[in-house]
């Protein structure tokens, strides 16, 4: 895959974005709307009209992300589709909240995520990104230039759509699991924004500033480092609780709540969640890993019903699927950033460097 260089203003990004991506975006949004249809949500175009009509995320966005929003209503006019439209496909873990809520739908337990502090070496930050089979094909890489004193970053993600994880050229990557058990709402700041805002981070510090302060929408993990170390934030609409793990140098996360507090138990200890942790610990809690462990524990599938990489049709008819899988490792002096547009079992990984902003 090949990085789409943005550059410019927030909204002119956008219409870029949307230009170049504009038949993957078509068939994504067709995609998306087909599986909403499948799922027995109704009319989808109106489902999605609904969603927006009983959630509040518009005045949290354009308080702490108005660039961002600036950006979405770019995709659609660069795109030429509805803005409700790409403003409703930001809102994956948004929109399965609000299922949960009003339609009592099932809880998805999906990514599983890694940052592994090396002495001497790397800071190393992965995971897989899990969603629905039908964003296979519509996977993209983003390169917004550096802006206004905020750094260049390569940013993960799917044809239309802000982002899902991703690094910058200070150093500081990022990634996210859902932590279903949690509480959600329907207004505050949701995932994709969250995560495009700790990409405008200059460090660490600062991006844990943002996760602390920020009003999270969503139950989700944000996994942040930069080179030498890692933190690990439980978000949810109650709050946000750090998880300080045994090891500081290794952290390990899927999609349980590790620190906050009264936070359900999984229900069995073989569920998805439970089972895919313990198939990370096994790989990375001893030795020294480097890029080879990382690539192959994201790729894994020790447990066959609950693997870490997702292929369709795998044992136990998950419904979620691997859309990719991204490893950087951060220095001082230079970022790389290995990239899977799919299982990576299958897919394999690219390699990309980032300029470092120390250059």
């Amino acid at each position: 895959m090949t990085p789409l260089a943005l550059s410019g203003a927030p909204y002119d990004r956008g219409v870029a974005h949307g230009a170049a991506l504009k038949p993957a975006i078509e068939a994504h949004l067709a995609a998306w709307l087909g599986s909403l249809a499948e799922a027995g949500l109704g009319e989808p175009r109106a489902y999605v009209a609904g969603l927006l009509a009983a959630t509040d995320f518009v005045p949290a966005i354009e308080r702490h992300t108005p660039d961002l929003m600036q950006e979405v209503l770019g995709i659609a006019a660069g795109a030429g589709v509805s803005p409700d439209l790409i403003l409703g496909l930001q809102l994956l873990d948004e929109e399965w909240a609000h299922r949960v809520r009003t339609a009592d739908a099932r809880p998805l337990e999906k990514c599983s995520s890694v940052g592994i502090v090396s002495a001497g070496g790397p800071t190393w930050i992965g995971q897989t990104m899990d969603l629905g089979g039908y964003t296979d094909g519509f996977q993209a890489l983003l390169a917004p230039a550096a802006n206004g004193g905020r750094p260049a970053a390569l940013v993960f993600t799917v044809a239309g759509m802000i982002g899902l994880m991703g690094v910058n050229a200070a150093g500081v990557g990022v990634c996210v699991n859902a932590l279903p058990q949690l509480p959600s709402a329907p207004r505050g700041l949701p995932v994709a924004f969250v995560l495009r805002r700790l990409l405008q981070a200059t460090s660490l510090a600062e991006a844990a500033d943002l996760v602390l302060s920020l009003p999270h929408a969503t139950n989700q993990h944000y996994l942040i480092a930069e080179p030498g170390r890692a933190r690990s934030f439980e978000a949810s609409a109650a709050g946000v609780a750090e998880y300080r793990a045994p090891d500081s140098s290794r952290i390990l996360h899927t999609n349980h709540p590790l620190a906050a507090e009264g936070a359900p138990e999984p229900a069995s200890a073989r569920v998805n969640t439970v089972a895919r942790l313990e198939a990370l610990q096994a790989r990375l809690s001893t030795g020294a890993p480097g890029l080879g462990e990382i690539k192959a524990s994201l790729s894994s599938c020790d447990d066959p019903r609950n693997p870490v990489c997702r292929i369709r049709g795998e044992p136990g008819g998950l419904i979620a699927f691997t859309t990719g899988a991204m490893i950087s490792a951060l220095e001082p002096s230079r970022i790389e950033t290995w990239v899977s547009p799919g299982p990576p079992s299958l897919a394999g990984y690219t390699r990309f460097d980032l300029a470092s902003d120390d250059e």
